[in-house]
């Protein structure tokens, strides 16, 4: 009976663990650019973002899902590392693109999209610059339903 409770535990438990981490294409001239993202909806979760992390890794980032299309603002304070904020439409394509560098003044800046956004993406500095991701690219992601 034990050995058939630690197996039943291995099958319900391991396919939860091997889940695939949510991925984000970006779909430009230069190609398909895959990026596994973090995916954050809730407001505690969202105002953290990437805050006191001193790293993330090549081709991550983090996706913000709100609510509604709006300007959505962000700033740097307490973010150790420099980002590309991709703010991206409702309808799935790129409609700002803002690097920003860590906060080293206070008050921290505000960095607010140009266009409204309903999802932003975070991710290493550089990253759209190196693969030419420009305004009015689009992106497809099993993270947004």
């Amino acid at each position: 009976m034990r050995n058939f409770v630690i197996w039943l535990a291995f099958i319900l438990i391991i396919p939860a663990c091997m889940r695939a981490q949510p991925m984000l294409v970006i779909h430009s001239a230069s190609g398909d650019h895959r990026v596994k993202v973090e995916v954050v909806t809730k407001a505690a979760d969202q105002a953290q973002g990437l805050m006191y992390r001193r790293s993330l890794e090549k081709d991550s980032g983090m996706l913000f899902i709100f609510g509604k299309e709006e300007p959505q603002s962000f700033w740097m304070k307490n973010t150790l590392i420099p980002l590309d904020m991709i703010f991206i439409s409702r309808d799935l394509v790129i409609v700002d693109i803002t690097t920003m560098q860590p906060c080293i003044t206070d008050p921290c800046p505000d960095y607010t999209s140009r266009q409204p956004a309903q999802y932003v993406l975070e991710i290493n500095a550089g990253y759209c610059r190196s693969r030419n991701i420009i305004i009015g690219d689009k992106i497809s992601s099993d993270a947004i339903r």
